[in-house]
């Protein structure tokens, strides 16, 4: 019974180092990087170097240490290492969905999380709206796109900039110019407000819409493209515009 339980033991640990030793082993005499995943020309060449620089460090290399050096660049979701016999290591990557351009040198992921921006010409990006915040972080700037993005998208706008300014007020500019300035608080019931008009009233007026100013209880402010400032909407109404000479 003894020599029975010994034997299972001893063919346990021989089983765990020879696992470990394989991995080691993946890495060992590799000369050849095959990359798999959609990535741009700088993303991937991100990835090979970091794997080079893993790869050139004393000592065999496990699969593990390969996965962690990729994922430390930042912007990477998964990752999965394979040897392939005799020389060549497989990696496939998939990276985090990028949703905005955060500030000049970064892009933010639709998980709220910030990476660097590995090419910032890269057709994949060069649609995404642009996020400038002074006191929201990332994940919150994130919470509040969500909170717009879906109900603009149905009243057929697309957000191409969202800011907050040093008020902690938030405005949005989409990408036919329109402005919309929602404030600090209760910001999905502005912004609903200002749908509900926008698909009513303002969509189809004959006149170009420069902003609107949904930081009241009720209704909104107009500026038509040639005015030069909000005034006041009455209690009553959901809308006030004017013309140019009054």
């Amino acid at each position: 019974m003894i020599r029975s339980i010994a034997l299972t033991a001893f063919a346990l640990v021989a089983v765990l180092a020879t696992l470990y030793f394989g991995s080691a082993l993946a890495t060992a005499n590799v000369s050849q990087v095959r990359l798999e995943g959609q990535l741009s020309a700088a993303e991937g060449a991100q990835v090979r170097r970091a794997v080079a620089d893993e790869l050139a460090r004393p000592g065999l290399r496990t699969a593990a240490d390969v996965v962690a050096a990729v994922k430390a660049l930042g912007w990477i979701r998964e990752v999965s290492v394979r040897h392939h016999w005799p020389d060549t290591l497989h990696i496939a990557v998939a990276r985090e969905t990028l949703a905005a351009r955060w500030g000049e040198d970064a892009w933010l992921t639709t998980s709220g999380s910030i990476v660097p921006a590995a090419d910032a010409e890269a057709e994949h990006v060069a649609n995404l709206p642009t996020f400038r915040t002074l006191f929201a972080d990332a994940p919150r700037a994130m919470r509040v796109f969500n909170l717009l993005n879906e109900s603009a998208a149905n009243a057929g706008l697309r957000i191409r900039r969202l800011e907050e300014n040093l008020g902690g007020e938030w405005h949005v500019l989409f990408d036919n110019d329109l402005e919309v300035i929602l404030g600090s608080a209760d910001i999905s019931e502005r912004f609903g407000r200002f749908v509900a008009v926008y698909q009513s009233t303002l969509r189809d007026a004959p006149q170009p819409l420069d902003a609107v100013d949904a930081r009241y209880d009720m209704g909104v402010a107009v500026r038509w493209r040639s005015a030069t400032a909000f005034r006041q909407p009455k209690r009553e109404a959901h809308t006030v515009a004017w013309s140019n000479d009054g």
